[in-house]
């Protein structure tokens, strides 16, 4: 019998379908070929047959190990789940589900979120010395000595350089996506070593479309010739390829000259396609499958070295080469998280889990199942789950874009609205942010102490560049400036989405109100004292029953037992720290140092809160991106997610504190005592920002006798600055009802430029409107990025231009500012030029 026919024979017994079929016979056909030069026909195919053979037992020895990894990690997660209790002691499975996504705290385990913040930690260990060469510029942004990228990429790929420091650099890299390979591999993934790989490539389907550009309809839409943007790209690519080295990974057959055309298109119509050009129509959802298996095709690709790599990466490359690096670096480590986490299948495990908990609902619906402590589950209580589950890991493992355009415009209207939005949030978050660690400090069972000195020390180390940053790396503390390589994500914004010169600009103004360095600033001095503190304990050799209480409950809370941490005690350091990366390099126990890393980069988010993806994804669900409904979600919980997060972090904290007291009394005094210091400092923190406000607005400061002063003070210190202009009147400082404010400040950008593009139209067709001016003139006083929001750009920027320009365009100006001037007392009048006095602080006290 011919191989065809025992595969015919096996396509109808059910045991392969027609496809795979297919495959085996091409993988054998292109076995043959290969054998029949110096063999007779009957030689070359039965040395074709056994190599098919010997195929086959690889794949189902591959197939049988991902398998078992598959069933053993499904057995630890059920165990987990079903055994999982809340902090009040009921079981909870849904949460636990949610836990093994990711958790701050108090949940016995590890993450998935956890678990790859760690690994990049544990990589940016290895790349301390890369980073530092190629950081960022404080002001520009750019990065530093990218001069040295071109040899990094040589290294990289095996070549020889005479550059040593980027040789040494290269090399440090290649190590790790070696380390990173075999990690992925035995996860479950297959990824095939390469000697010389050197960078995944990436591929602009923006940029290759406009290579068969060819002029604009009658309407003005852009017009395509796919056919001429094909033979161009493969004009381009194909004589910077080795077609020798390249190989059919469904065939193993060399591609050569012969066949790089066909390959060509094929890799053309997936890059256009996302790879929908060669799918055939089945009975799953495409897009959810095994993590095992990525990574095997963006190294189909070969290119005849590093330089032709680079020719092609800045011509149809997503990135620059640094970006490029460590999104491949986060990438990898966050499926290996993913992975190790739940298994080589990850959203099966999760969709495996979501029902298992649905199924759990309902017999406890039906009453079938009765667990002592739990409510009868309500009717709507399994949708519920299954929607904060789903939700959630599309949260984390990436929401879906159905129009990529109108996602990425939507993002850019945030990111300007935003960027000039949060001019002065450095400075509460610099007035507030020394009371919110102390708090996660006593919550955790560290020291208490004044660490305002170490924040200044920091700061004014890191705008002279002179920061520890390569040093803290080497501890496997995180540097978020490689973390983001994209400037994805940004504190009090959440998620950044759009092109890059919009995330760009939200960077920078983060950057230069002091928000972006205080924030990094502060995880450095968080991360040292987990650092001191627990050496210190490590150095005197303090038993595990010897902690403080609320130390061994943190500690607990991520999955640390009495064992691992007599294991610790042995990675302190010469002057008496214990670090992530110290504790690895001393004992060799890479799993032990990532849990570690993993306490301290989680529970960050309590010391210094940046915005908890369960709040986000509950507001967002599942809705697409780029549709209407996805993008007014986002518009919506832009800011507000980060007050709801901080919350809900702080009424957890209140609960486990108050929770060590054995009597009733005693919790209500405990957590009296933690939201009196966390709220009264935090109140007080917020008042002085309202005052250094009103002073850099050019007003003079407020009274601080008013209730309403305090109860505004109250919300803002709390995280709920989108309520605290409410607290006393109907409107906020930009005249938006309650309701306009839900939209997010890019909600506002939106209506601000409807409005005013509506009312330049009519007065272009001659129709009067005597607020149009005072309208452009508001819009760009409130929506210029940078200068008028940066706290010692808004006030001269206002008077010396805005209102200026209201002047030339406002024939009511006049009114207007005496209007402003009714509703505050001001040092620097509105309308004019210089001010009249200095700032007057007699109505801090009442006095008028």
């Amino acid at each position: 019998m011919s191989l065809r026919d025992c595969l015919n024979s096996a396509v109808q017994q059910g045991a392969i379908n027609s496809r795979q079929a297919e495959e085996l016979h091409n993988y054998y056909e292109a076995r043959f070929r290969k054998k029949r030069p110096g063999m007779t026909d009957r030689q070359a195919a039965e040395a074709a047959k056994r190599e098919v053979v010997e195929a086959l037992r690889d794949n189902a020895r591959e197939k049988r190990r991902q398998v078992l990894l598959t069933e053993a990690k499904r057995k630890e997660l059920a165990d987990f789940v079903e055994n999982y209790r809340d902090l009040k002691g009921k079981p909870d499975k849904v949460d636990a589900v949610m836990s093994l996504m990711i958790h701050n705290g108090y949940k016995g385990t590890q993450s998935m979120a956890g678990k790859a913040n760690a690994i990049i930690a544990m990589a940016h260990r290895q790349l301390s010395e890369v980073m530092h060469h190629f950081r960022r510029s404080r002001l520009a942004g750019t990065h530093l000595n990218k001069v040295d990228l071109p040899d990094v990429i040589r290294a990289m790929h095996g070549e020889p350089t005479r550059n040593a420091t980027a040789k040494a650099m290269g090399k440090a890299v290649a190590n790790l996506f070696e380390d990173l390979r075999q990690r992925f591999n035995a996860a479950g993934g297959n990824i095939p070593k390469r000697q010389d790989f050197g960078l995944t490539h990436t591929h602009s389907r923006e940029r290759i479309r406009e290579l068969g550009f060819t002029g604009r309809g009658k309407f003005g839409g852009r017009r395509y010739d796919m056919d001429l943007a094909r033979r161009r790209w493969k004009e381009f690519i194909k004589p910077m390829l080795n077609v020798d080295e390249m190989t059919n990974p469904r065939t193993g057959e060399t591609i050569g000259a012969d066949g790089i055309d066909a390959s060509l298109d094929y890799v053309f119509d997936s890059i256009m396609s996302d790879g929908w050009a060669h799918r055939r129509p089945e009975a799953r959802k495409f897009g959810v499958g095994s993590v095992a298996s990525r990574y095997q095709e963006s190294r189909f690709l070969i290119f005849n070295d590093a330089d032709a790599w680079l020719a092609y990466n800045e011509k149809f490359g997503n990135t620059d080469p640094i970006a490029a690096i460590f999104n491949q670096v986060n990438s990898l480590a966050r499926d290996i998280a993913a992975m190790e986490r739940f298994g080589p299948n990850p959203d099966a495990s999760v969709e495996w889990l979501k029902q298992a908990v649905q199924a759990d609902i309902g017999r406890r619906q039906s009453g079938a199942l009765k667990v002592e402590g739990l409510k009868l589950p309500g009717i709507s209580s399994r949708a519920i789950a299954a929607y904060r589950i789903e939700s959630l890991w599309r949260a984390l493992r990436g929401r879906e874009t159905v129009i990529q355009g109108a996602a990425q415009f939507a993002g850019d209207i945030r990111n300007v609205a935003t960027s000039a939005a949060l001019g002065a949030t450095g400075i509460l978050a610099g007035l507030t942010d020394p009371f919110v660690a102390q708090a996660a400090r006593r919550l955790a069972g560290l020291p208490v102490t004044a660490t305002m000195h170490k924040i200044v020390g920091d700061m004014a180390r890191f705008a002279a560049d002179k920061g520890n940053e390569a040093a803290l790396a080497r501890k496997a503390v995180v540097w978020d400036d490689f973390m983001h390589t994209m400037n994805e994500q940004a504190r009090f914004v959440d998620q950044m989405f759009g092109h890059e010169w919009s995330k760009y600009l939200v960077d920078r103004s983060l950057t230069l109100n002091g928000l972006k360095p205080l924030t990094e600033a502060r995880k450095r001095v968080e991360a040292t004292a987990w650092h001191d503190t627990l050496g210190g304990y490590a150095a005197k050799d303090t038993d595990w029953i010897d902690l403080p209480p609320l130390l061994q409950k943190t500690m607990e809370g991520f999955g640390f037992t009495p064992d691992e941490w007599h294991r610790m005690r042995a990675g302190v350091d010469e002057m008496g720290f214990l670090d992530p990366g110290t504790l690895y390099q001393k004992t060799g126990n890479r799993a032990l140092a990532e849990k570690y890393a993993e306490m301290i980069i989680q529970w960050s988010e309590r010391s210094v809160p940046a915005g908890d993806p369960r709040i986000k994804s509950f507001l967002t669900g599942m809705v697409p991106r780029g549709t209407v409904l996805g993008e007014i979600a986002e518009f919506a919980s832009q800011f507000m997610s980060f007050g709801m997060s901080f919350t809900a972090r702080q009424l957890e904290a209140h609960y486990v504190y108050s929770m060590l007291a054995k009597s009733g009394s005693g919790k209500v005094a405990r957590g009296a005592y933690y939201f009196a210091a966390m709220a009264v400092p935090l109140t007080i923190g917020a008042a002085m920002y309202i005052q250094i406000l009103n002073v850099l607005n050019g007003k003079d400061p407020e009274d601080m006798t008013s209730p309403s002063f305090w109860g505004r003070a109250f919300v803002k210190g709390g995280g709920g600055g989108l309520f605290a202009d409410f607290v006393d009147k109907a409107e906020n400082r930009y005249g938006q009802n309650f309701a306009q404010t839900l939209g997010g400040i890019g909600g506002a950008f939106i209506g601000d430029t409807l409005d005013l593009s509506l009312r330049t139209i009519q007065t272009i067709m001659g129709a009067e409107d005597p607020k149009a001016g005072r309208v452009a003139a508001k819009y760009v006083g409130r929506y210029t990025p940078i200068l008028s929001s940066h706290p010692f750009t808004r006030a001269w920027y206002r008077r010396l231009f805005v209102d200026n320009l209201q002047m030339m365009v406002d024939p009511d100006a006049d009114k207007s500012f005496k209007a402003q001037a009714r509703k505050s007392t001001f040092w620097w009048q509105p309308g004019e030029l210089t001010p009249r006095r200095a700032p007057d602080f007699s109505a801090v006290g009442g006095e008028q």
